[in-house]
């Protein structure tokens, strides 16, 4: 794994309006940062800069040779297909995999039986976030990022993501409110 995973070297970030002026962070195998901050303090532009999904403006973004990202965001959830089930979105994503493997890996975010079977269309708003989730995991990145992960979670699915996250090797950054889910993921 590259140390560091990955560097904003005076970066000015945003969209036409600049957001956030001369970052510098290093992103480190192992690092837990929480971001807190108040709506519009530029908390998601920051992680969609770091994802790389939105360009810096200015400044330099160096990704680290073997960096491989995770990335939640209530967009992920959206951009599920619905017509599809939970199994057909795992063979999407390596088709080398058995379907009893995704089952076994679907099944520890409690999707079984005939629910892997079902259209995507058919689960709670809960039950999306949770195979957004899933699907970020089942990809093995060594930097998540995380925007409001816990929302539409119930407490159930709330706690099973923070001992998710406790047990996570990479570094981790975390957008929430949730201060149980922060004061237990994050440095």
């Amino acid at each position: 794994t590259s140390n560091p995973l990955l560097t904003l070297n005076e970066c000015d970030l945003g969209y036409e309006l600049l957001v956030l002026k001369n970052v510098r962070l290093n992103l480190h195998p192992g690092d837990r940062i929480g971001l807190l901050g108040h709506n519009g303090a530029g908390k998601s532009t920051l992680v969609k800069s770091i994802s790389g999904e939105l360009p810096v403006l200015n400044g330099e973004r160096v990704a680290g040779l073997n960096l491989s990202i995770g990335y939640f965001s209530q967009h992920q959830v959206d951009d599920l297909d619905l017509t599809a089930s939970a199994l057909t979105h795992f063979m999407r994503l390596d088709d080398a995999v058995t379907e009893q493997q995704i089952r076994d890996f679907l099944g520890g975010f409690d999707f079984t039986g005939d629910k892997v079977t079902v259209p995507v269309a058919t689960f709670s708003g809960g039950e999306k976030a949770r195979l957004a989730l899933a699907a970020i995991a089942f990809q093995r990145p060594n930097l998540l990022l995380m925007d409001e992960p816990t929302n539409h979670l119930d407490i159930e699915m709330r706690q099973a993501l923070t001992v998710a996250l406790q047990d996570f090797q990479g570094a981790i950054v975390l957008i929430s409110h949730d201060r149980h889910l922060l004061a237990n993921t994050v440095d």
